[in-house]
């Protein structure tokens, strides 16, 4: 189960880069949250200091994302470096409370599409339409809070109401 954990990380980041290619006939305003996905992705990865999830992976999934898509080649693969070098970055803070995690993340997706919408705009040699990239980033921290929340109100309900201590009578 070892290598399960090993491989996790790059497998999560490829199959959600899966899902970002698919067509889901969603209009156009909308379809920016689907590649923003395997930001959230490589985001959760890169906060767990035991998981491997090497640059090549990321920058592999970006071009194939290009690629499918018939996209700018290079354009997801740098926006995804771009999201890992963010990710990093935000590693290094020392966050202990769920506002503090949510703020930071939020602070990171905000980046990324900022600098996606910058290089796409440098792209076309006009300033684009920022209201998809906006309405992505909007989702993706809407989705994220969601998860979060939900996983700390999981991990409450588990937790004993009081602590218990076992010990023998005299």
């Amino acid at each position: 189960m070892r290598w399960l954990r090993f491989l996790m990380p790059v497998a999560s980041v490829a199959a959600l880069t899966i899902v970002a290619i698919l067509p889901w006939g969603m209009p156009t305003v909308d379809r920016f949250v689907l590649p923003l996905l395997p930001v959230v992705a490589i985001y959760y990865w890169k906060l767990d200091r035991d998981a491997w999830l090497p640059e090549w992976s990321i920058f592999l999934a970006g071009l194939l994302l290009d690629v499918l898509t018939q996209g700018p080649l290079g354009y997801w693969a740098l926006v995804y470096l771009v999201a890992y070098v963010i990710a990093v970055y935000c590693s290094r803070f020392a966050v202990d409370t769920t506002a503090l995690r949510l703020a930071l993340f939020t602070g990171a997706i905000i980046t990324v599409t900022l600098f996606a919408w910058l290089a796409a705009s440098a792209y076309f040699i006009a300033f684009l339409d920022a209201e998809p990239y906006v309405r992505g980033a909007g989702v993706a921290v809407l989705a994220a809070s969601l998860i979060t929340l939900s996983r700390r109100v999981a991990r409450s309900a588990g937790a004993p109401a009081r602590p218990v201590r076992l010990t023998r009578g005299d």
